[in-house]
């Protein structure tokens, strides 16, 4: 049999192991038809700009999570190992990538690939990352990285002024923020 010809578009498949707490949250509101009206907001439900994102790169995504969750009083919300986690901490998401891996780890456009201590970025949620790629385009802002697929976002990389990152990204199906309910 031929192989299918679409297969090189295909992303990878990145196992997900969500927290228990998240999978028992997740069943509660699903069980207490808890999904909401045409896509509105729940009442206790976490709103993003309520938690700043730092993104880092880092060698050793368990050594890592390891040190942020030991040593600093974060706790794992999710690993996508071996190419992500999402932390929290004092009000902070954190998310943790690997360098050279799929999503914002991969080689930008020009060959760089990301790297500890170097390619640190904030991140911003857009309703439509093309759209806003398109905007700061005509607008003269230099896109680093175009829109591309992540894990669980669509994601570009723009630059300040500076020469800072920013990272714009679209949450995809399935994109979850955590519940400020305990």
């Amino acid at each position: 049999m031929a192989a299918d010809p679409l297969d090189s578009l295909r992303l990878p498949v990145v196992p997900v192991d969500p927290r228990q707490e998240f999978s028992a949250a997740l069943l509660r509101r699903i069980t207490s038809g808890a999904a909401g009206a045409a896509g509105q907001p729940q009442a206790g439900a976490a709103d993003p700009r309520d938690h700043p994102t730092v993104r880092y790169f880092v060698g050793d995504l368990d050594a890592a999570i390891e040190f942020y969750c030991q040593r600093l009083g974060f706790e794992e919300e999710l690993r996508s190992a071996p190419a992500f986690a999402m932390l929290y901490g004092g009000g902070l998401r954190l998310l943790l990538s690997v360098p050279g891996l799929p999503g914002a780890g991969r080689a930008l456009p020009d060959g760089t690939v990301p790297a500890a201590g170097g390619s640190n970025r904030i991140t911003l949620e857009v309703t439509d990352v093309t759209a806003a790629v398109a905007e700061l385009r005509a607008a003269g802002v230099r896109i680093r990285a175009d829109v591309s697929a992540g894990v669980a976002v669509r994601q570009a990389l723009i630059e300040d002024p500076a020469g800072n990152l920013v990272e714009l990204y679209e949450p995809a199906a399935g994109y979850h923020e955590r519940s400020s309910a305990p």
